[in-house]
């Protein structure tokens, strides 16, 4: 049986210098765990728990990584080109995404930068057409 959250749940823990939530019987990084907000945390982790007790499985990690990567080429605007451009500078190994830099992320991207900070080293071994696709995806509607 999956335990379902509530917001008292939550525990605040420093994670690599930054203040955030867990849910404390939680081991895996998961939706909802850990959470910036524990009342939108514990709503985001029970959908994943009731979506789990259901049979629905989350994509895998690298599943998700092209998901982002699909977005940020498809998605218009200054969010996605910007991360487009910090995903070719990661190949590159000019770029990290971090969880310090949190707080610097649009709200538009966040979710997606916040997984990335696990794939640092994943990024460096995209193919060749995607880190093409995102450069010119990076080059599109820059400000002048």
């Amino acid at each position: 049986m999956q335990r379902l959250a509530k917001p008292s749940d939550y525990v605040r823990q420093e994670v690599l210098g930054q203040s955030t939530f867990v849910l404390p019987w939680e081991p895996r990084l998961c939706p909802g765990n850990p959470a910036d907000d524990p009342e939108l945390g514990a709503q985001i982790y029970n959908e994943f728990a009731c979506a789990s007790a259901q049979g629905v499985t989350q994509r895998s990690p690298g599943e998700q990584t092209a998901d982002i990567i699909d977005w940020t080429i498809a998605t218009p605007g200054e969010a996605a080109r910007s991360l487009a451009a910090d995903l070719a500078a990661t190949y590159q190994g000019k770029h990290q995404f971090r969880m310090e830099d949190l707080e610097l992320w649009d709200e538009e991207t966040k979710s997606h930068r916040a997984h990335l900070i696990f794939h640092n080293e994943d990024i460096q071994a995209f193919s060749a057409q995607v880190i093409m696709a995102l450069r010119t995806r990076a080059n599109r509607e820059q400000k002048p």
